[in-house]
């Protein structure tokens, strides 16, 4: 039946949706959504009514899927993000600053030995 899952969203993406995000993506995703479903407060924090139901309001996930995509780039497992991560780190992932990348794959450092000098 989980194969079945997977066609009728590939099929969404392919009905005009947009883009299929790539299977990195969607595993941040889908832990994005595990991880606010695990804190019942926290969503109700962010819950917004559209006519007579109440959802998750989207900047929610987006936060939640920053905070488990910078666990899943250090290397952590999806078992370990999902039992450690805590409500407070979900909504300070916007708050952080991301890293700035490296030029010509050497850190700022490297690069500062590197430099010519006259």
């Amino acid at each position: 039946m989980e194969g079945g899952e997977d066609e009728a969203e590939d099929t969404q993406w392919q009905n005009g949706q947009g883009e299929s995000p790539d299977p990195s993506a969607m595993t941040a995703l889908k832990l994005a959504h595990s991880a606010v479903a695990k804190f019942p407060d926290l969503a109700k924090r962010y819950q917004k009514f559209i006519g007579t139901a109440a959802v998750v309001s989207s900047a929610l996930i987006v936060l939640a899927s920053i905070a488990v995509s910078r666990r899943l780039n250090s290397g952590e497992s999806e078992e370990d993000i999902l039992a450690s991560i805590t409500p407070d780190e979900i909504e300070n992932a916007g708050k952080q600053m991301p890293a700035k990348p490296a030029k010509n794959g050497h850190s700022p450092e490297e690069q500062k030995k590197r430099r010519f000098l006259h």
